[in-house]
């Protein structure tokens, strides 16, 4: 009896100190491929609207500056909500902190979006590079930067 009395009282116990543990995934994992050296850093910017997506950093939830080893870098951003979200990439070459164009507007450095979508003359919309992010497992993105035409 004092067995069953204890393994009561030791079950509610075990299953908080679980429940405490456990992961909470609440993170997006994002990895950039495809570099074409390892020149300068990326930036990465998480947007969880479409307000300023792509090309207004200071409207995303989460920036990051990366160094690129072996062609390639990642970041993790961790406590996210759930939600909507997209990201914008620019293989900074040069360090200057913005896209550097030729004379016809068209991208010197490398970029990517979410989703690996592209747009027709121009960056795709949030909606396009849009994914759904659920707070209970952690997600893991594959970009492709790209290079002018």
């Amino acid at each position: 009896m004092k067995f069953r009395r204890r393994l009561f009282l030791f079950i509610p116990f075990l299953f908080s100190l679980i429940a405490f543990h456990a992961p909470t995934g609440e993170n997006i994992k994002i990895s950039i491929l495809n570099l074409r050296n390892n020149k300068g850093h990326v930036l990465v910017s998480l947007f969880n609207s479409s307000s300023g997506f792509p090309d207004r950093p200071e409207n995303a939830v989460r920036k990051a500056q990366l160094a690129i080893n072996n062609y390639s870098a990642s970041v993790s951003f961790t406590g996210l909500p759930s939600g909507k979200y997209a990201v914008a990439i620019l293989h900074d070459e040069n360090d200057d902190l913005k896209m550097n164009t030729n004379f016809f507007g068209i991208p010197k450095e490398g970029y990517g979006f979410s989703n690996n979508v592209m747009g027709t003359f121009g960056p795709p919309s949030f909606s396009r590079a849009g994914f759904d992010f659920t707070a209970i497992s952690d997600l893991q993105i594959a970009i492709l930067a790209r290079y002018g035409w």
